[in-house]
């Protein structure tokens, strides 16, 4: 039997970036790695880049699937985006070392 807790993490994983486009993989899979392309996107820009790397789907079908995962990640708090209407989406990605440093514990 799945605790409370197993589910929590089930539905709340940290998101899984993959490292290259796959047309075999999951939509969700292609949206993630499109954005994480970009840094920082509108859906419509993640459509746009998904048909640059699969122009055999409509630009239409792109803009939809961009549209509702991005929306799902973002109200599930998986990723991160400013003000709507033409809010911008970004995977949080540390991009900056920290420079600082840890004190001794004793």
């Amino acid at each position: 039997m799945d605790s409370p807790d197993q589910d929590f993490l089930k539905d709340y994983k940290p998101l899984h970036v993959p490292h290259k486009y796959d047309a075999a993989a999951s939509v969700q899979d292609n949206v993630v790695y499109a954005l994480a392309q970009l840094e920082y996107a509108t859906a419509p820009q993640v459509a746009q880049k998904l048909a640059e790397f699969d122009s055999q789907i409509p630009l239409a079908t792109h803009q939809k699937n961009a549209e509702e995962i991005l929306t799902h990640l973002f109200n599930k708090g998986l990723i991160k985006g400013d003000d709507e209407p033409d809010r911008q989406y970004n995977l949080s990605k540390i991009l900056v070392q920290n420079s600082g440093k840890a004190d001794p514990l004793f």
